[in-house]
């Protein structure tokens, strides 16, 4: 089993076994700093298995100030279970996906992180209304760039095979690989631009995976260095036009990668 978690996440990943069962370490880090983790637990007397984190992601993101008593943000939670095909345990503050199959073990391993990634992402609301602002002017260069170059999708998956894990927005032009970007609003949602871009290179997908910073300082270095490995990270306020002009070469190819002949392009554009 470790070899084909390995196979599925990265090297980074580690595997104990413990009285549970088997402890299952990875190299995202959640917003506390703390590795992101989950147990195996099984199989039980039909043969099936279970997923489950240690109880403590959902109480540690409401003692930081998600409170789900906030109907749109427990309305948000409820989705990504449903979406999922998780469950979360108001007793024992435990998420799980349960009755999983061996041979669906490392899939289903690897949408629960993907799951808890999320969740943490989409839990921080407050944090997001006030990060709001860049997101919404990049969007709106974005497609203003784009118009009649490609087609822009929002909050979609960037292709059948990876539909567990959607972009903010998808990209697609002709004869192009499409580029899924996301929004580096917090830290989760930096690593699942990373483990989108691991998945798709596992699957045989073809596709460029973006993750947009507002600023330099936006990561810690850890986090920034480990996204620059694996991804496109323009920083969108140390140059919101160099920033887009990057992500329309990446999806189009109709810019070139000279800084001193973008602008050129500019200036015969105007």
């Amino acid at each position: 089993m470790k070899d084909e978690l390995c196979r599925a996440f990265c090297s980074d990943l580690t595997v104990r076994h413990v009285p549970a069962g088997i402890a299952v370490g990875t190299g995202f880090l959640g917003v506390g700093g703390d590795q992101i983790g989950f147990y195996i637990i099984g199989p039980d007397d039909f043969g099936l298995w279970r997923i489950q984190d240690d109880g403590n992601t959902v109480p540690y993101l409401e003692g930081s100030g998600a409170d789900l008593e906030v109907l749109t943000r427990k309305q948000a939670f409820d989705d990504l279970l449903e979406e999922y095909g998780a469950a979360y345990d108001e007793d024992t503050t435990e998420l799980a996906i349960t009755e999983i199959g061996r041979a669906e073990l490392p899939a289903a391993a690897l949408k629960f992180v993907a799951l808890l990634l999320r969740i943490q992402d989409t839990l921080f609301m407050t944090r997001e209304r006030a990060e709001s602002t860049w997101v919404e002017e990049a969007t709106r260069d974005l497609v203003l760039k784009l118009a009649g170059r490609a087609i822009v999708e929002e909050k979609k998956p960037v292709s059948p095979a990876l539909a567990d894990y959607p972009a903010d927005m998808v990209i697609r032009s002709d004869n192009r690989a499409p580029v899924a970007l996301f929004f580096g609003a917090s830290e989760p949602k930096v690593y699942e631009a990373i483990l989108l871009k691991v998945l798709a290179r596992q699957r045989g997908e073809a596709c460029e995976v973006v993750a947009l910073l507002e600023k330099d300082n936006s990561l810690t270095r850890k986090v920034r260095t480990r996204a620059e490995n694996n991804i496109i990270v323009p920083r969108y306020r140390e140059g919101e036009r160099e920033a887009i002009d990057r992500i329309v070469e990446v999806a189009t190819g109709l810019y070139p990668t000279n800084p001193s002949q973008v602008i050129d392009f500019h200036e015969r554009e105007a």
